[in-house]
């Protein structure tokens, strides 16, 4: 099997922080072959809170960006803005969320703008636009359409495209409303019903008997593309989100009949007290404010959550006639779903599953830790049924 550039993905899942939302990010950027594991660890050592995390990652965006390493400004640009709700102030200067999202995309432009083998394109989406990247060959083996999910931005994945291309793949990559560009440019806020935005991209390129790949939420919205659109032949959910809302329920253990009584009665005098403990915590109050910039008329912890639920496959499953592969991570918050989401698929054509290991290094969210099982897993799949 020809190794296709998996060699810039090193394999392994690192405890580069205590806290595991901050280690993730980290391992991302370790998976990736952003970073190395010893300037990660460094890294972690000097994080006591995610305040400090903004601060530290601006700095390396500058310094990369002084030294002309634009891949590695872009991702530590990104990894800043992240975790940035309102302003940071740092070096003198007070930088906002959209500033640090500007800053990563000129780096990553600039990392791209010689590559001739990726495209970048804007294409019509009602008065807006939508930002494809796409690689294009002759005789490819196939056409791959990949995004990302909740808070994405689809320059992340880009260094996947090598890959795939090498593999004999036609491959694009875009954003949809509330990710990137077409938030933070264009202001159009998430939609669950993904098959507009995915039909646009195929019928601007004339594209038919593709394969969609959708990344972390994007395990709803693939999913939800294809029920409604049968140009899709193959889905890839990476990994399965089956059920948004309850798989946050599932972490509140004896508290989740509770909290999921008050979701539905949002009057409750108990939200007051609600509020102020999710706004005093640091993840949660970023939680949400994802949430109120990314998600339309949402902007109250009750508003969210009720928002949410419109994130599952439960009613969609059986409209799924196509080939459909099923990822999921052992330690994955959605992996209590797997079963469920197997089970739903009704009407697919046919149905592979696969759970990873912590064995394999890829247990974690969307495989951060084994990337090259993660690609070869899917291009396998992609080439067995298309036979």
């Amino acid at each position: 099997m020809k190794n296709c550039n998996l060699d810039m993905f090193p394999v392994g899942y690192h405890t580069f922080h205590e806290d595991q939302r901050l280690n993730a990010n980290l391992n991302m950027l370790y998976s990736f072959g952003i970073l190395s594991r010893e300037q990660l660890e460094d890294i972690g050592r000097q994080i006591p809170d995610p305040e400090r995390w903004i601060a530290i990652f601006t700095r390396l965006g500058n310094e990369y960006e002084c030294s002309g390493d634009t891949l590695r400004a872009a991702f530590c640009y990104y990894s800043a803005m992240f975790y940035t709700s309102g302003t940071v102030q740092t070096s003198g200067d007070v930088l906002s969320k959209r500033d640090l999202y500007e800053k990563s995309r000129r780096m990553f432009d600039l990392y791209y703008s010689d590559d001739d083998d990726l495209k970048y394109m804007q294409i019509p989406f009602g008065s807006a636009y939508l930002p494809v990247y796409f690689s294009a060959q002759e005789s490819p083996k196939g056409t791959i359409v990949l995004f990302g999910g909740y808070d994405s931005i689809i320059q992340e994945f880009l260094g996947l495209y090598k890959y795939f291309r090498c593999m004999g793949y036609d491959i694009y990559f875009f954003e949809g409303p509330g990710q990137g560009e077409v938030l933070m440019r264009e202001g159009l806020k998430m939609t669950h019903e993904w098959e507009h935005c995915t039909g646009a991209v195929l019928d601007h390129f004339g594209l038919d008997d593709v394969t969609v790949i959708g990344i972390s939420l994007g395990g709803y919205l693939a999913p939800r593309a294809a029920a409604y659109d049968k140009r899709i032949s193959r889905v890839v959910m990476c990994d399965l989100v089956y059920d948004f809302y309850g798989a946050i329920l599932g972490k509140m253990g004896d508290k989740a009949k509770m909290f999921d009584d008050l979701v539905s009665h949002p009057k409750n005098l108990m939200w007051k007290v609600i509020d102020k403990k999710l706004e005093s915590n640091f993840f949660t109050k970023w939680l949400l404010d994802q949430g109120y910039s990314i998600f339309e008329d949402v902007h109250t912890p009750c508003e969210y959550f009720n928002y949410i639920k419109r994130f599952n496959t439960r009613d969609i499953s059986p409209m799924i006639t196509q080939d459909v592969l099923v990822l999921a991570g052992k330690s994955d918050l959605y992996t209590i779903f797997y079963n469920d989401q197997i089970k739903a698929l009704t009407n697919a054509r046919s149905i592979t599953g696969r759970v990873f290991t912590e064995e394999e290094s890829a247990d974690h969210h969307c495989q951060i830790g084994n990337i090259p099982l993660l690609l070869t897993t899917i291009t396998d799949w992609i080439a067995e049924k298309e036979r």
